[in-house]
C-alpha cells in the first residue's frame, strides 16, 4: 500500500505533548486505513470530518487508540459489521444522528462515557450492543430489535427504544 495514497485521506493536526491527532477526511473509513495510520503515525487521537459517510466492517475492532472522536463526523450514514467491536474511549456525542443502517455486532463490547443517539435507525441487528457500555443509548424510531441486540448492555442513564 502506498504511503502517498493514504496521506491524501487524512491530515496531521500538529503534535502536542499528549501525542498526535490524525483527522480522517474520506467518505469511507476502512480497517486498512486505520491500521496504516496506527502503525506509521502512532496517534493518540483519531477524529473525523463531516465527509465520512461509512464506517466499514471491523474498522476499529480492538484498536489501541487513546481517543476516537466522531463529533465532527455528522454525516455518517452506515456502520458496518463489528465496526466498533471492543473499541474503547469512543467519543460520539450527537455524531450518529444521520446513521440509517447499523450491522450485526456494530458496537459489541464497545466502551464510551458518552450517549449514543441514533434517531434514524429502524432496525437493531443481532449483538449490536451486546456487553457494550454507554452513558445512554437512544434509538427512538427502532421498529425491529433482534432478541440478543442489547444483551449485557450497561448504561448509566437509560435505554430509549
Amino acid at each position: 500500500m502506498s504511503n502517498i495514497f493514504y496521506r491524501k485521506q487524512y491530515k496531521k493536526i500538529g503534535s502536542v505533548k499528549s501525542g498526535m491527532e490524525i483527522v480522517i477526511d474520506t467518505p469511507k473509513v476502512t480497517r486498512d486505513l486505520i491500521e496504516y495510520i496506527i502503525e506509521y503515525e502512532r496517534p493518540r487521537v483519531i477524529s473525523f470530518t463531516d465527509k465520512v459517510k461509512i464506517i466499514d466492517e471491523n474498522c476499529f475492532y480492538h484498536m489501541n487508540v487513546d481517543y476516537i472522536s466522531f463529533n465532527s463526523a455528522i454525516n455518517i450514514e452506515e456502520i458496518r459489521t463489528a465496526a466498533f467491536k471492543k473499541a474503547f474511549r469512543l467519543h460520539c456525542v450527537d455524531c450518529f444522528e444521520n446513521v440509517e443502517k447499523i450491522d450485526e455486532s456494530a458496537f459489541e463490547e464497545a466502551k464510551s462515557e458518552d450517549s449514543l443517539y441514533m434517531p434514524n435507525v429502524k432496525q437493531i441487528p443481532a449483538k449490536c450492543f451486546k456487553n457494550a457500555k454507554f452513558l445512554s443509548v437512544i434509538v427512538p424510531n427502532a421498529e425491529q430489535i433482534a432478541d440478543d441486540a442489547m444483551d449485557g448492555l450497561q448504561v448509566e442513564n437509560s435505554i430509549n427504544v
